[in-house]
């Protein structure tokens, strides 16, 4: 989750050049700013077994000044630039992510995530335990 959440805030605040930091991060007197928070929401195999597909639910919150005035007009500006697809460097390469159900409610903007990742192989060795950290992770 860890890769997502600093995949979204990298992308957002290199298209919108407002500063984007991990949620509940400190950043005292930086206006404006975008916190970035992800949860998994929930986890399907597919591919006969051999692949799982996690769902990500991505939270975007915004203080677009002290009095945190215009933050619903920031968080909009943000959704044209989540449609092109969020760029994601792991260690087979780079992929796009690609947000689905975008929308600004209150003060968030909520979209989902899928990302497709391989089941490790069920052995019961030590290498094959640090392949499936390897693999779980997919930034190493």
């Amino acid at each position: 989750m860890k890769a997502i959440q600093d995949a979204v805030r990298l992308y957002l605040e290199r298209a919108t050049g407002v500063r984007a930091v991990a949620d509940r991060t400190r950043a005292a007197g930086v206006y404006p700013l975008l916190a970035v928070a992800v949860r998994e929401d929930g986890t399907v195999l597919v591919d006969g077994g051999r692949q799982a597909e996690h769902t990500y639910r991505v939270t975007v919150t915004a203080c677009s000044d002290r009095n945190r005035d215009g933050n619903t007009a920031l968080l909009s500006s943000l959704a044209p630039c989540l449609l092109r697809g969020v760029p994601m460097e792991t260690a087979g390469g780079s992929r796009t992510l690609h947000p689905l159900d975008v929308k600004t409610e209150g003060g968030e903007l909520t979209f989902s995530l899928e990302l497709c990742v391989p089941v490790p192989p069920d052995e019961s060795s030590g290498e094959a335990a640090a392949e499936t950290m390897k693999t779980l992770n997919f930034s190493v």
